[in-house]
């Protein structure tokens, strides 16, 4: 992340709720790549990945190989969801949370026959309506809901500003702890 990035986390900096920025920025509807009403679901451990984030994932299981050498030349979206205990290797669809992110697939790096980094940017909420397939990777009918943003009030802007400022202390705590 660059100084940049990291301003509209920084307390006293000058930051307008849905102004643009790299944290919760908002897309724009007419550039954003069209989300399919079924997606290939690439479970995904010990994260959630937010709309408007970009993110490197390690993919490794075979299932998840086979997912984006099947889905990617026919479409660059996939659906990422969490996976409720991370220990699992092969998760069913049960073992998965009903909310995920759509995913814009930016870019696919080969590491090994069986590692590939892939850097994907959140797209959008969706919550599973149906799963469709389990083999040989999950694939799911998906709905795209609503997000409602809150009146923008004092108090909003306040808990708003306590969120920027608790975000950057945490930021600034684990920046300390990882150059130990």
């Amino acid at each position: 992340m660059s100084d940049k990035e990291i301003t509209a986390l920084q307390p006293g900096a000058e930051f307008k709720p849905g102004a643009q920025s790299t944290i919760a920025a908002p897309t724009d509807q007419s550039q954003m790549p069209h989300i399919p009403e079924e997606l290939s679901i690439l479970p995904v451990r010990g994260i959630v990945v937010f709309p408007a984030t970009v993110i490197p994932l390690n993919v490794q299981r075979a299932a998840s190989l086979k997912l984006l050498d099947d889905t990617l030349p026919r479409t660059k979206v996939i659906g990422l969801v969490t996976q409720r205990d991370e220990t699992k290797e092969d998760p069913t669809p049960q073992d998965l949370y009903s909310v995920g992110t759509a995913a814009l697939v930016l870019k696919l790096l080969r590491q090994s026959e069986d590692h590939v980094l892939v850097i994907v940017q959140g797209l959008r909420r969706f919550s599973l309506r149906k799963i469709v397939a389990t083999s040989p990777f999950l694939r799911a009918e998906v709905d795209l809901p609503n997000s409602i943003s809150p009146p923008e009030t004092k108090e909003w802007e306040a808990t708003f500003r306590n969120l920027r400022d608790s975000a950057a202390k945490l930021f600034e705590l684990r920046r300390c702890r990882a150059a130990r």
